[in-house]
């Protein structure tokens, strides 16, 4: 009796500090997600209705206003028969206009599930923006799995150096 007093007394302990470390800790209106959604962090498509064998894409990056010296957060949505695919490998680098400069090396991105404020999508392969450059290319590389061709595409951005 004693022992199961005691066991219970840890669960509730232990939930207890589970709670109080999610939401109490957490600013007001903040997600666990790792970035927000408001304002200049709001997800962008570029290029939408993208068609690769039987898949629908979306291309586009989180935040209307891109600086130099932050980070460019690339997304691509990906969805099979209307339904959000999760089993791609999807990966971004930044490249000169011209395209013959690699700027940023590949970076591979996460599956986001669809959240109250978003999509599903694939994104935190976030890019640092260097100085010097008021254009780039996000090239995204897309590998679907049972597709012989992998997808090749870039996006132009626009960078502002303040």
């Amino acid at each position: 009796m004693c022992s199961s007093l005691r066991i219970t007394g840890l669960v509730m302990l232990a939930t207890v500090i589970a709670s109080g470390c999610s939401e109490r800790n957490r600013p007001e209106g903040q997600s666990e997600h790792a970035h927000s959604h408001d304002g200049d962090d709001a997800l962008i498509w570029v290029e939408e209705n993208i068609e690769h064998d039987r898949f629908i894409l979306a291309l586009g990056h989180h935040g209307k206003h891109l600086h130099a010296t932050s980070f460019v957060e690339p997304a691509v949505s990906i969805t099979h028969d209307g339904v959000a695919f999760a089993d791609a490998r999807v990966l971004n680098s930044l490249v000169s206009v011209d395209g013959t400069e690699v700027i940023r090396e590949e970076v591979a991105t996460i599956y986001e599930p669809e959240s109250e404020n978003e999509p599903a999508h694939y994104a935190q392969g976030k890019l640092h923006l260097p100085k010097g450059f008021s254009q780039l290319i996000i090239r995204f590389r897309i590998v679907l799995p049972g597709v012989a061709n992998e997808l090749t595409r870039d996006i132009t951005i626009d960078v502002n150096e303040h």
